[in-house]
């Protein structure tokens, strides 16, 4: 499997229930945790690790879930990205909601990740810009709706005032589409 996209750790992330800043905070540590960043097929052994680890017991895939740690999870599914990213978001709930796990958040590496992650995330976020034809005339125009004749503002039916209503939204669609 190929190295995956900060906009993908993203969705992993998402999709396995981090949210607002720790959704950011998440997808920094991934990509600091692997080799290289966004590796699903990361593996640590963990040579070094206090007490040693058994072979097969190091730290596995995107978030580098220690399996000597954690042995609820299955070392072979690790690899599994969306597996492993609900493996993470269990660690970290498990954790009281905190990436003390992590090393990588401990030493402050993920925060050579952490700004690209928050504005991966904040482009999740927002909503997709709408284009002149999906814009709705009556929206900040400073059209008012059509008078359909009950005697208010938008419920009567005055045919002039629909009429310029109707010419004043095509008018603006003409003016977007010249500039679009």
């Amino acid at each position: 499997m190929p190295v995956l996209s900060i906009d993908q750790l993203a969705t992993l992330a998402a999709n396995a229930g981090f949210t607002g800043d720790d959704l950011a905070t998440a997808v920094a540590i991934s990509l600091a945790e692997t080799i290289p960043p966004g590796n699903p097929h990361s593996y640590n052994p963990e040579p070094g690790a206090k007490g040693g680890t058994p072979p097969g017991q190091g730290s596995y895939g995107l978030w580098q879930i220690y399996a000597k740690v954690h042995p609820e999870f299955d070392p072979a599914q690790l690899y599994d990205p969306q597996y492993n990213a609900n493996a993470a978001y269990q660690v970290y709930r498990e954790a009281g909601s905190s990436f003390r796990p992590w090393s990588t958040y401990g030493s402050g590496k993920y925060l050579a990740f952490l700004n690209s992650a928050q504005a991966t995330v904040a482009a999740m976020q927002s909503p997709p810009p709408q284009s002149p034809d999906q814009t709705s005339t009556d929206q900040g125009a400073g059209i008012p709706p059509p008078d359909t004749g009950n005697g208010g503002t938008g419920s009567g039916g005055g045919s002039s005032s629909n009429v310029a209503w109707i010419l004043g939204g095509i008018a603006l669609l003409g003016i977007a589409l010249t500039r679009g």
